[in-house]
């Protein structure tokens, strides 16, 4: 099959960018024929150079709204469709969403469309944008089939109407098995905490750092790993409380495969999200997740069994499970061990795609 991946963003590198990359290679070593389209390039074009994943750019392809840019891009999108004859277009994320599905609508070409988190809410507040609801169901009317990460992503989009219910699929996120052993046990003491996650208003930083300051009599160490417009923010947060040497901001480069070895925990504070692929990188390395109990993350992150949920902007909640894991070595052992039992066993990236590619064998059946 040849398929071309679509997605808006080349310069960062979020859930959307590590899912393609992932899912690119996994198609490739199937035998299957694929490009990758993207706007600017930057970190995930490198990344897709590295891994060898053909790799195209539209230089009008760009995050925000701006309507003589979008249908340059979508020019553009036609231009480039044409030339690489796919039989599945495949677009991911809002902006590129809607685009491509439009080129590929053009072309005569099924697409199928993956939102990473619908864009019809406000990702703080979850309020819904009724322009972006109206936007989404006019492009739900061009696509083949949507594939959503999770089941609360697909309620969404049938609570919402943005495609017909029974072109609404369900393929949660998958990783691959990394060959990189543990360089410090779960259960070391004292532990080390990671979130990685860009520093935006979607996340929560601000919650965990009053949620850890209310336990700084405890031994422990936060490294904080991620880029953004709010970084300045929680370092001039991390000040106003007082910590001194506890927490460390990383940069978005950073090895954070090999940092989960080296960690303890894994902790995601956050206002939205619809199926993380941060946790699913926590899980692998075998570390206990305690996490916000929002979105898609209760479908992969299992109270009691494989971390701790606590609710949104609870920070005495967040602050007793913080105090929980700290405290109890054995505690994480074994919900880091059920944890890595139950990525291995439903979320690689093998499985991610064996179920993809039954997706898009369907949407090829609707042509």
């Amino acid at each position: 099959m040849r398929i071309a991946q679509v997605l808006t963003r080349g310069d960062v590198l979020g859930g959307a960018q590590t899912h393609v990359r992932e899912l690119s290679l996994e198609l490739l070593s199937l035998g299957h024929q694929l490009t990758v389209i993207t706007g600017a390039p930057g970190i995930f074009t490198e990344q897709l150079n590295q891994a060898q994943v053909p790799w195209r750019t539209v230089r009008n392809l760009v995050h925000p709204v701006r309507p003589h840019l979008d249908s340059a891009a979508l020019v553009e999108l036609v231009y480039v469709l044409r030339g690489l004859k796919p039989d599945l277009v495949c677009a991911h994320t809002a902006k590129a969403g809607s685009l491509a599905r439009a080129a590929a609508r053009i072309l005569h070409i099924s697409s199928v469309f993956t939102p990473h988190g619908w864009s019809m809410f406000d990702r703080t507040s979850m309020r819904p944008n009724l322009f972006f609801c109206y936007a989404e169901r006019l492009a739900g009317r061009l696509g083949t089939r949507v594939i959503n990460v999770c089941e609360f992503e697909r309620t969404l989009a049938r609570q919402y109407d943005v495609c017909p219910a029974e072109a609404l699929d369900v393929v949660h996120n998958g990783i691959p098995e990394l060959e990189i052993a543990r360089v410090r046990r779960v259960d070391h003491q004292p532990p080390t905490l990671v979130m990685t996650a860009r520093f935006a208003a979607q996340k929560d930083h601000a919650t965990l750092l009053q949620a850890l300051s209310g336990i700084r009599d405890m031994e422990w160490r936060l490294l904080l790993v991620g880029s953004g417009q709010e970084e300045q923010a929680v370092a001039a947060q991390i000040t106003a409380l007082g910590f001194r040497g506890q927490i460390d901001i990383l940069p978005q480069e950073t090895n954070v495969a090999r940092l989960l070895m080296e960690a303890q925990v894994f902790v995601l504070s956050t206002h939205f999200e619809a199926f993380p692929i941060s946790v699913l990188e926590a899980m692998r390395a075998g570390l206990p997740v305690v996490a916000t109990d929002v979105g898609g993350i209760s479908e992969v992150v299992r109270h009691e069994q494989t971390g701790l949920l606590v609710r949104p902007k609870h920070v005495d909640d967040l602050r007793r499970a913080l105090e929980r894991v700290i405290a109890n070595p054995s505690l994480r052992m074994s919900l880091g061990d059920q944890g890595r039992r139950l990525w291995a066993a439903q979320f690689t990236a093998r499985s991610m795609a064996a179920r993809t590619m039954q997706v898009y064998e369907k949407a090829l059946a609707c042509a």
